[in-house]
């Protein structure tokens, strides 16, 4: 755990990724209500909690979702998606937009999700698709305004934080 000012994070733990089964995308797309060509990249993530990670082509995208949760349980599969602007560095606004659909566990979407939001970081920041740092938007859709921040510091270590309110 790291604190800085009023802001804490804790530190992403390790990451295992693979190519997710070729059958298992175009059953989320479709649950999702996506087309093939709005998903960019996809990943098996796991830092504990397993989720289909997909790199989506812009917020519009992310944000115009309509997911069928029924659908989403059925397949047994936690999905977040996400998509980052060209310019998420500048971290004083949102760079990036995350959703984070866990049907599987019992809710449907979470307005906020630091294991999902540090296994995005790892896998978009490793292959270059996201910058060493950026403010993520989570809970637009649920009539929240969750922000998470993303940092990688100088050994490799990514650092997910914002700030909390204790109820």
């Amino acid at each position: 755990i790291e604190h800085q000012g009023n802001t804490l994070a804790f530190a992403a733990p390790p990451l295992q990724r693979s190519k997710p089964s070729p059958a298992l995308v175009p059953l989320v797309a479709s649950a999702l209500g996506l087309r093939p060509h709005q998903i960019q990249a996809a990943q098996l993530l796991d830092n504990g909690p397993v989720w289909l990670g997909l790199l989506l082509d812009s917020a519009d995208t992310v944000l115009g979702l309509t997911p069928d949760h029924a659908r989403l349980k059925d397949l047994g599969q936690d999905v977040g998606v996400i998509h980052v602007s060209p310019t998420a560095s500048d971290t004083r606004q949102p760079g990036a937009v995350v959703r984070a659909f866990a049907a599987p566990m019992g809710n449907p979407e979470d307005p906020v999700t630091g294991t999902l939001n540090a296994s995005l970081a790892e896998w978009l920041i490793a292959d270059g698709l996201a910058p060493r740092s950026y403010l993520v938007a989570q809970g637009e859709c649920l009539g929240r305004a969750g922000r998470v921040h993303i940092r990688q510091d100088g050994e490799g270590q990514i650092w997910v934080g914002g700030h909390a309110v204790t109820c």
